[in-house]
């Protein structure tokens, strides 16, 4: 069970104003008209006033609503939709699985039958009741959906490589007894598998809306409904996205009648938007660490909310790409970073190093495969040496856009660290449709990135990165032992918890070490956000996701 710490207060979320503006024509012969619409303004004008609105922020843009077309983007995904089940961050820092979708569930002796019923009163924010069918209809398309970057946590579900292999087309594992209940069947127990339900890759879908919409479901606000607290009600590209209560929501209504979001690329206009009183919620995430300590943290006048960041930065080989391929080569570039200069210029000390692949503080993490990694550029040449490659070489570090700021400041210091020893390498930036689509396609070199684990288990990330052919290229990792891809896949059906654990150590250890697959970086220690005045108490993302869900957020 994952350990959270709840400090206070705090902010990054946030902006936006909500401006309500009426106009009319006014003219001698219509003098009576002009004062109607003068008096209907004036009672719109009072009725915004009693609305409660929260002012949120994001520091780049979604590229589309649509869950199962990205992995970056999940704040629409948590407000808008609903999952069968939700993680509940308690009072004191633990979590626990709740009910949502489903009322009530049940699962067989052997692990692999779980039967579920569904609320008999849930409805899409069209007023369409929500069925077992929209269930069965949600898992077939993450399979089958071509675009789909979400097929990583629910392969367990019986019948779901048959899917993906273009043998089935719709899920064998998946029976539907009626409107409120059906059970999904599995290829093997896994004791994750209710915790893999609750994240925002399981979002349940409308098929009425979804078929109907076709290619503008994920990017026309009134074309893409769910269930959930809110609803999009509009979305200016790079500008602003709006949300509103959903009137038919079947849960305790959002203290925010309205959630307000607007763009804020740099880290400085953010942080002015907040001082401003134009954000509600400041992620200390996307400001400079040494700022949000300085004019934050270290001032009482602010409230502090953090949570334990589950999560870990990490960097990427491409072993189909020269000289990636070379063993030696990888071990040159894991000592080559010197990782805890990013931590003390960008995090201000608020992070800690793991050379492993699960974050600190999530189930898996051990200490046994801490301590190995270290900076040593000598060393790092004479490896680069010894594989034939004295001289260096070319070497591409590909950014994502999105990313925000302190990724790009990340890259800036592997870069200027290889080129220490003699890689030149270069930053070559892609917007994100084009990022996500070189990394799927296998052919992008190295990359690094953030994982926040979606749920708590040491499946959770080595599975999404390392459990099949298919995995590792749409990762742009392309791996090759596939005896460790195996094991990692039969890892999960083990039964008894504490050779399960010592498996994935051992995975891990194989992986990172023996074969340096990937360069571990840091784990962020805490995930930080400062409150407005307007906001009466904040409850994060129980992971630290900067995309968290707005009815955790009670205004005043």
């Amino acid at each position: 069970m994952k350990k959270t710490k709840l400090i206070g207060t705090a902010a990054l979320f946030l902006s936006g104003m909500l401006v309500f503006a009426g106009c009319g024509r006014k003219n001698d012969s219509m003098q009576q008209a002009s004062q109607t619409a003068a008096a209907s303004a004036a009672d719109t004008q009072e009725q915004t006033e009693d609305l409660k609105v929260l002012h949120a922020a994001w520091v780049t843009d979604m590229q589309t609503m649509d869950v199962h077309k990205t992995t970056n983007n999940y704040s629409i995904p948590q407000n808008v939709f609903d999952r069968l089940l939700e993680v509940k961050l308690n009072e004191d820092g633990t979590t626990q699985l709740v009910n949502s979708l489903a009322s009530d569930y049940t699962v067989s002796e052997d692990g692999l039958t779980y039967s579920f019923t569904l609320r008999d009163d849930v409805k899409f924010s069209d007023g369409t009741p929500l069925t077992s069918d929209d269930v069965l209809f949600t898992f077939t398309r993450m399979f089958t959906l071509p675009e789909s970057v979400q097929t990583d946590f629910t392969t367990v579900i019986k019948g779901a490589q048959a899917v993906l292999d273009h043998e089935a087309e719709t899920l064998e594992g998946i029976h539907v007894i009626d409107d409120t209940h059906f059970e999904i069947l599995l290829e093997q127990p896994f004791a994750g598998f209710l915790a893999v339900l609750a994240t925002p890759t399981c979002s349940i879908m409308s098929r009425a809306n979804v078929e109907s919409a076709g290619d503008d479901f994920g990017l026309v606000p009134e074309k893409t409904i769910g269930s959930g607290p809110y609803k999009v009600t509009q979305w200016t590209l790079n500008s602003s996205v709006t949300l509103e209560r959903n009137p038919f929501y079947w849960g305790t209504p959002a203290s925010a009648d309205i959630v307000e979001i607007r763009i804020y690329p740099e880290a400085s206009s953010l942080n002015m938007a907040f001082k401003n009183g134009d954000v509600d919620i400041l992620d200390c995430e996307f400001i400079d660490a040494s700022i949000a300590n300085a004019e934050y943290v270290s001032n009482n006048n602010y409230r502090i909310v953090s949570v334990n960041r589950m999560g870990s930065d990490y960097l990427t080989f491409n072993e189909d790409i020269a000289p990636l391929d070379n063993l030696q080569v990888r071990r040159a570039i894991q000592m080559a970073i010197d990782r805890q200069s990013i931590i003390d210029s960008l995090f201000n000390g608020n992070a800690s190093l793991i050379d492993g692949i699960y974050p600190v503080g999530a189930i898996g993490f051990t200490e046994e495969n801490q301590g190995w990694l270290v900076y040593d550029p000598a060393q790092a040449k004479e490896l680069l040496a010894e594989a034939g490659y004295a001289d260096g070489f070319d070497l591409e570090l590909s950014k994502n856009a999105a990313g925000g700021e302190y990724r790009g400041q990340v890259l800036e210091i592997v870069q200027q660290n290889l080129e220490a020893v003699g890689i030149n390498a270069r930053i070559v930036t892609y917007d994100e449709s084009s990022w996500l689509d070189l990394r799927k396609s296998g052919e992008m070199p190295m990359f690094t990135a953030t994982w926040t684990l979606d749920y708590n288990d040491p499946s959770n990330i080595i599975e999404a990165f390392f459990s099949s052919p298919e995995t590792v290229r749409n990762r742009s990792l392309n791996y090759k032992d596939e005896a460790v891809m195996e094991r990692i896949r039969e890892a999960r059906s083990i039964v008894n918890e504490e050779e399960r654990l010592a498996e994935y150590a051992a995975l891990e250890k194989k992986i990172v070490q023996e074969d340096a697959a990937w360069v571990p970086l840091y784990s962020p220690q805490q995930h930080m956000f400062v409150l407005s005045d307007r906001v009466e108490s904040f409850t994060p993302h129980w992971a630290g996701f900067s995309d968290f869900a707005f009815a955790g957020v009670t205004m005043k």
